[in-house]
């Protein structure tokens, strides 16, 4: 860009010259200027910073004055709102206040006009800022994957109004659940809503005018109108503690979103019109469409539709992990009940696609356990369990069920089903469960565990007629196998039924002798724990004084 007026350019004598200094006129005119340099700059404000304003916060003037500074409760919910780079975020935090309607001019915020919508509201710039600073960052497992993520949707949001358009509605979504309490909450609903509509509208004559092909921005607008259909604002209990992998993708926020069948059905079509996954653009879906299968697969109970993105890789040798002396311990406690062993028959049952399955989950269990200590060799972020928690997901999932179509609806399984089918069908939906609570984590508000634990709890009462239901490892197995889904069932109509089989349970044992027992198997304490003990409790147990 040339400059509309020319620069003075002053030269000033190195002390080292031999020229007499003939010519006081320069340098007086040289220390005149370097006098105005320093009167400019100690005229400055001392402590500049960048403020990202919420809705309620930004003043709007017709003049080009800043807006003024949020107030404390403001900084307090920004703070809450966004996180750093590893995923993590509060929900529940409370805004006031209320934004005007008017538009922000387009050179405040954007003063190249490059975006594909001329003059957007400044609602819409809002949301579009949380976008880049609340809701990509959590994507991408290096700064140069995140970064390149970012880039990457600013351009297809730069060049296509109905990606744009799709954004906002996707902000709103995440902001509205994210901040339940806002008093703003109305406006930005409000706000998505109309985005929705402009996205289908924009996308619905650039399809009629790409009739041949599909850019890869249009691609984007329907892949983030696939993930937000509508969303779930429902107060409802969870069962047990958030693991930190619910919140390093923000899984505990998607998992009340519910998804646009129409716009899956598109967005699948439209990836094998174009070959497959592969052959889209890596930095813009490479991170989150195989999530987003993932995760959609899940709640669907179906196997993923793409192929597993990830290779198995060991966390240790990779040199992410230095397990310390209770991680250890752990990685030889953990799964101790289920590998095939000479002295008992049972596990041998078990498929070995299965115990592979289960080991990585054990790995991938004692280093989060590690992770939430802290201390010398624990992983320094969640980045380092990524690849190996996709890879156990995208494997549980495609594993199917061992039961026939017409088994699952059959009321009388210890008539029809045999020993072997029984125990890994068990073991199948306790890892799914454990899937769902720890490594792939959903709200209960997706009904996966309580689809997986009515399963479970009618296969265990099978169990409980079989010829081996008195054998000290079945027994073992399901009693691990009750007390999961009896976490995954609390606040839920299966709640009873489970407690009334915990009730049998410590009849015959303490806490202080089945705790041992139970992390012999998948146990993730900070996950497990808690509602364990509760249920132990509520049981009816007298067994008060080991619950600590």
């Amino acid at each position: 860009m040339a400059a509309k007026q020319a620069c003075t350019l002053f030269f000033l004598r190195h002390e080292s010259t031999s020229d007499p200094p003939g010519n006081g006129q320069l340098n007086a005119e040289a220390r005149a200027h370097v006098s105005r340099q320093a009167r400019l700059k100690s005229a400055r404000p001392g402590h500049l910073k960048f403020i990202s304003y919420f809705p309620d916060t930004m003043q709007h003037r017709t003049d080009s004055s800043p807006a003024a500074e949020p107030n404390e409760n403001h900084k307090k919910e920004h703070r809450a709102s966004t996180t750093a780079n590893n995923g993590r975020r509060c929900t529940g935090a409370a805004t006031s206040g209320h934004i005007t309607s008017c538009a922000v001019k387009s050179m405040g915020w954007d003063p190249f006009d490059s975006f594909a919508v001329s003059k957007p509201k400044w609602n819409e710039w809002f949301m579009l800022h949380y976008v880049f600073t609340t809701t990509i960052p959590p994507f991408g497992e290096s700064e140069s994957g995140r970064r390149d993520f970012a880039q990457s949707w600013m351009w297809r949001t730069m060049e296509c109004p109905a990606t744009f358009y799709a954004q906002v509605l996707g902000a709103s979504t995440h902001y509205v659940i994210s901040c339940p309490t806002s008093h703003v909450r109305n406006r930005i609903i409000t706000t998505g809503l109309q985005c929705k509509v402009q996205a289908i509208k924009s996308l619905r004559s650039l399809i009629a005018e790409f009739s041949e092909a599909i850019n890869e921005s249009i691609l984007l607008a329907i892949f983030v109108l696939a993930i937000h259909g509508s969303f779930d604002l429902s107060d409802r209990p969870e069962p047990h503690p958030l693991s930190p992998l619910a919140t390093y993708r923000d899984y505990h926020i998607y998992g009340r979103m519910n998804f646009g069948n129409e716009h899956i059905n598109a967005l699948y079509y439209l990836i094998e019109r174009k070959g497959g996954i592969s052959n889209i653009d890596q930095h813009a879906f490479g991170y989150v469409l195989p999530i987003f299968d993932l995760v959609y697969c899940a709640r669907v109970e179906a196997a993923p539709s793409f192929p597993c993105p990830r290779q198995l890789k060991s966390i240790i040798e990779g040199g992410q992990w230095t397990p310390d002396i209770e991680a250890n311990e752990m990685l030889i406690t953990l799964g101790k009940g289920l590998p095939p062993s000479p002295d008992a028959w049972w596990p041998s049952c078990l498929e070995r696609k299965m115990i592979n399955i289960l080991q990585v989950m054990m790995e991938i269990t004692a280093a989060l356990d590690h992770y939430c200590r802290g201390g010398p060799g624990a992983p320094t972020s969640l980045d380092a369990l990524a690849n190996n928690c996709d890879w156990v997901s995208h494997t549980l999932l495609s594993t199917p069920s061992y039961l026939k179509p017409s088994d699952k609806s059959n009321l009388d399984l210890q008539l029809s089903l045999d020993i072997t089918t029984t125990l890994r069908e068990i073991c199948r939906l306790c890892a799914l469960l454990y899937l769902d609570m720890v490594i792939l984590p959903s709200p209960s508000h997706t009904g996966i565990k309580l689809r997986n634990s009515t399963r479970l709890l009618r296969l265990i009462e099978a169990m409980q007629w079989g010829e081996h239901a008195g054998d000290p490892c079945v027994l073992e197995f399901l009693t691990w196998a009750t007390v999961l889904g009896a976490i995954a069932a609390r606040f839920t109509q299966l709640q009873v039924l489970y407690s009334d089989h915990i009730e049998r349970i410590s009849r015959d044992t303490s806490w202080g002798a089945l705790y041992p027992r139970l992390k012999r198997y998948l146990w993730f304490r900070p996950v497990c724990d808690s509602p364990a003990l509760r249920i132990w409790f509520e049981s009816g147990t007298t067994d008060v004084s080991l619950y600590t």
